[in-house]
């Protein structure tokens, strides 16, 4: 047991080949768990006291933060590609400078005119596309009205998110967004103990994201070596250079976006306002497991950048493969865990089990761990230039799967709308990869299922199942959740333990470098 435990410790040393990928890592997880733990903490707090219509206002508005990644037009992606290949010294300071400076003409220009926008659109959107019945037309429209500004703000903060991304210092990044978090979740809470109000509840957002955007637009021109010969400016032929690369990016926001919020604007549209709640409720149940994703994009991205900037592809075939081991380590069992246990997690969460939660719950579950599978995979296409695989697939899932979740929603109901995540998460687990390993890693794509996917779910069906058979019936709301938390970290343990190794090293990367796109 002793030389396994040393085996693994290894292991898990050799899955990060970079030390700095090793603290970009742990520095997202620890900002992915925080914030984690105050959507569970705040979540029963904003239903309990708005009420389901006024959670389905508050689910807009995270639907609302996700869909003004449209306005980013792949920018946010070019930011962290380019300043992670920078080169050394004032050459590339003067270029981290200037590029900054010119997006930032950009980014705030977009932000106020979006929020203009959305402000004067908030009395028909509230008036004759939500269906609410307990709150009023008007107390609707000045809650979408105040929303527009923090999402504003929400927006222009995406650069400077980005630019510390690129710089690597996601350890400065998190802790910034641990801290406009806390302050967000946190007054939110306050505020709707004090006053079950949707006004004062995004006046408390506006004023936390102004002042988050503003400390981490400081923090990242900090990192940035100023020299007083040569002040930041607006370089036009700075855009032109990041066009075709974020034309690329700009089409894969988009397809990400339109089908990650397609199912609650369509059930906005469709169902009543209560129903949308519902939905959103289990879409940040499941939001939790994108959450310990992230922080892997965010770490490898500018990793493989790097590596691909250096023409170290050896190396690079090595990390791509280990780190996709460590993410299926963590996504599998607790998705699978998720999965079987949906209703004592739910009860323990809300202190109340709701059927149709539970079953949104359990499809969302399936669709976004397996789209979660084929982010680090995504983020190598995108690390070698190639944008348009990923984009495609999600393009596709969208134009299947739409008419499809139009049907499904009159017919099923709200879990209907869980249907283009199942096509999108089982489409690109499976076409999207071997579509990619005819370019990139050319004739590994079973490399990749025998070492990524397979061990860790053949390591936690058993013990979902076995738990699942013996679990009692009568258990209460915390011992539920204790039986179902130690279920998932045997699991854990189990896969952490004999879940790793088997990468077959020294093989060559084998990339189309006659497109670029």
């Amino acid at each position: 047991m002793i030389s396994r435990v040393n085996q693994v410790v290894s292991t898990w040393a050799g899955l990060f080949v970079s030390h700095r990928s090793a603290r970009n890592v742990v520095w997202n997880l620890l900002g992915g768990v925080s914030t984690g733990v105050m959507i569970v903490l705040a979540t029963p707090v904003y239903v309990s006291r708005l009420g389901l219509e006024g959670y389905g206002i508050v689910g807009l508005w995270l639907v609302m933060q996700v869909m003004i990644g449209l306005l980013d037009m792949g920018m946010g992606a070019s930011v962290v590609r380019a300043l992670a290949g920078a080169p050394a010294g004032p050459e590339g300071d003067e270029f981290k400078r200037d590029l900054v400076r010119t997006l930032e003409a950009f980014y705030w220009t977009v932000a106020a005119g979006f929020a203009l926008v959305f402000a004067l659109a908030s009395n028909w959107i509230g008036a004759h596309w939500l269906k609410s019945t307990t709150l009023s037309s008007a107390s609707v429209t000045h809650a979408l009205q105040l929303m527009a500004i923090a999402l504003g703000f929400q927006f222009a903060s995406v650069l400077y998110t980005n630019g510390l991304a690129g710089l690597q210092a996601q350890g400065r990044m998190n802790a910034l967004q641990t801290f406009g978090n806390v302050l967000r979740y946190g007054g939110g809470v306050v505020v709707v103990l004090w006053k079950a109000d949707l006004s004062w509840f995004f006046v408390t957002q506006g004023l936390v994201a102004a002042i988050q955007t503003l400390v981490i637009r400081r923090a990242l021109w900090q990192m940035i070596p100023a020299h007083p010969e040569s002040q930041p400016g607006f370089r036009f032929d700075l855009v032109r250079q990041l066009g075709r690369y974020s034309a690329g990016m700009a089409f894969s926001s988009l397809a990400a976006v339109l089908m990650s919020n397609t199912d609650r604007l369509m059930i906005g549209a469709l169902l009543p306002t209560s129903e949308l709640g519902k939905y959103s409720i289990a879409f940040t149940a499941t939001g939790l497991l994108q959450l310990g994703i992230q922080p892997f994009y965010r770490a490898f991205f500018p990793r493989y950048s790097e590596l691909v900037s250096a023409g170290k592809q050896g190396r690079l075939r090595d990390e791509y493969f280990r780190s996709c081991q460590l993410v299926a380590a963590c996504i599998i069992p607790l998705a699978v865990i998720g999965w079987a246990f949906a209703p004592q997690l739910l009860t323990a969460w809300l202190g109340t089990h709701e059927d149709t939660v539970t079953r949104v719950f359990q499809w969302l579950l399936i669709g976004v761990s397996c789209s979660g599978l084929t982010w680090l995979p995504a983020a190598f296409q995108q690390a070698n230039g190639w944008t348009r695989l990923h984009a495609s697939m999600i393009a596709s899932a969208l134009v299947i799967g739409a008419p499809l979740m139009v049907f499904a929603i009159r017919t099923f109901g709200t879990v209907g709308a869980t249907t283009v995540w199942v096509i999108h998460g089982l489409s690109g687990i499976t076409i999207e990869l071997w579509l990619m390993h005819r370019r990139l890693l050319v004739g590994e794509l079973v490399e990749w299922y025998r070492v990524v996917l397979l061990p860790p779910l053949l390591l936690t069906l058993p013990v979902a199942a076995i738990s699942w058979w013996l679990i009692p019936q009568d258990l209460g709301r915390w011992a539920g959740f204790g039986w179902v938390a130690v279920t998932g970290l045997g699991a854990l343990g189990l896969t952490v333990l004999f879940g790793f190794g088997g990468v077959r090293s020294n093989r060559r990367l084998t990339v189309d470098e006659s497109s670029t796109n």
